[in-house]
């Protein structure tokens, strides 16, 4: 499965593997985007606040959704949907990755953007450290959220994390021809979590910069591709330095940017044929067969091969639902035949809502050339913050472990409120 995802990948140090920039300098993002930024299309992104004021993202097209979806009390004021504090460095380093400028601090690197040029939407759907309950006039769940995005005009609905909404809102998102994409974890197998277990969405594991799998990247029948996202650049909480992340919201940031590339080139493609452009141009070759493996999912996400190919030749089908009838939503509800597109907005509620996506530990004052974690889970790399330390890149072969089921109606029902 190691194939190579730009020319001199392999057997060589890996460019931008030791300040964190190996995913765009690795992968050949700046040839690649002479050709495609991403202009045209709108991202939505489902996380926590974000700091529009950071100066990797002067310039990119960012537009927070105003107010946030959470609350300190039941029916209360919702919060602002930008921060300045801590509590946006998730969401600020999703957005960076995604549109970054690379303008840089005190003169170093900075962040740059898969996807420079697509617009950036983001919906406030938790606040670290904070009470997120639902505010006046809002429904429960992140399912505003999703609509919103719609009704904004996103094509491609990033969640990098687990949040609270429906199956019903994902099934009418996936009718509506947008893409989800949605990160499957840090902790081995993907047992729940909304909404990369549902079906049709993209769910995304972890790679590091040698091409092995992260430690903590998932495994799973829903794995949908595998995607850069260990030890990426990453401001710091205190928005004065750099250090780097690992996880599968990086995976998926990744994915979403470089689908965002394809589309830009392509607008008149369906989503389905942007997603099946993705699975035939997996590990750095165009196929018209693909296997699915439980720990690589459909394979590497290679965007450089990706943009070679023209999606509109290809079938309108996402490749990504499952007609396994126990699955939520059903192959039905997702193409809206007429007896099963009545799903209810409140059938199916993830019984892991309301949990910090982040999984962030209780972080010390980095202070003055201190270390700071910057962790996005189980598989995370603890970094200098400031003069970032060259990491030690895990090794790891194919793993072979049980494969975990995906959650079926009658699990999930257990979940009901």
């Amino acid at each position: 499965m190691a194939v190579l995802l730009a020319p001199g990948w392999a057997g060589a140090a890996v460019p931008g593997a030791d300040d964190g920039r190996w995913y765009y300098e690795a992968t050949g993002m700046a040839d690649i985007h002479q050709s495609a930024t991403g202009e045209g299309i709108t991202v939505a992104v489902l996380d926590g606040r974000v700091n529009t004021a950071v100066a990797d993202l002067a310039g990119a097209d960012v537009q927070p959704h105003e107010p946030s979806y959470c609350a300190a009390a039941t029916g209360g004021q919702p919060y602002p949907a930008t921060s300045t504090g801590a509590d946006a460095q998730h969401a600020t380093s999703i957005a960076t990755m995604l549109v970054g400028t690379d303008a840089g601090l005190s003169g170093q690197p900075g962040i740059p953007g898969i996807a420079p040029g697509v617009t950036l939407r983001t919906y406030a759907v938790y606040v670290e450290g904070q009470p997120c309950e639902t505010p006046a006039g809002q429904e429960d769940l992140a399912d505003d959220a999703v609509r919103d995005a719609l009704a904004d005009g996103a094509e491609i609905i990033l969640v990098p994390g687990t949040q609270q909404m429906s199956a019903g809102v994902v099934a009418e998102a996936e009718r509506a021809g947008v893409i989800l994409i949605g990160s499957a974890g840090n902790d081995g197998t993907i047992v729940t979590g909304f909404p990369a277990t549902l079906n049709g969405v993209v769910a995304t594991g972890t790679i590091t910069s040698d091409m092995t799998l992260d430690d903590g990247s998932v495994y799973g029948p829903r794995l949908g591709v595998v995607a850069p996202g260990a030890h990426i650049r990453a401001l710091s909480p205190t928005w004065d330095s750099y250090g780097t992340t690992t996880g599968s919201s990086n995976a998926a940031a990744y994915t979403a940017g470089a689908l965002a590339l394809l589309w830009s080139l392509h607008p008149d493609a369906t989503d389905g044929q942007i997603l099946q452009a993705l699975v035939r141009t997996t590990d750095g070759e165009v196929k018209d067969t693909w296997q699915h493996d439980p720990n690589w999912g459909y394979g590497i996400v290679n965007t450089r091969v990706l943009l070679t190919v023209d999606p509109t030749t290809f079938p309108d089908e996402n490749p990504f639902v499952s007609d396994e009838p126990d699955l939520l939503p059903t192959a039905g509800q997702i193409l809206g035949t007429p007896e099963d597109a009545d799903v209810g907005a409140e059938d199916e509620p993830s019984d892991t809502a309301g949990e910090d996506p982040t999984a962030f530990p209780e972080q010390d004052d980095p202070g003055s050339g201190s270390a700071l974690p910057l962790i996005l889970g189980t598989g995370a790399l603890v970094v200098a913050i400031g003069a970032v330390a060259a990491a030690t890149i895990r090794m790891r072969a194919r793993r072979h472990v049980p494969v975990a089921e995906a959650p079926t109606a009658s699990d999930l029902a257990q979940h009901q409120r």
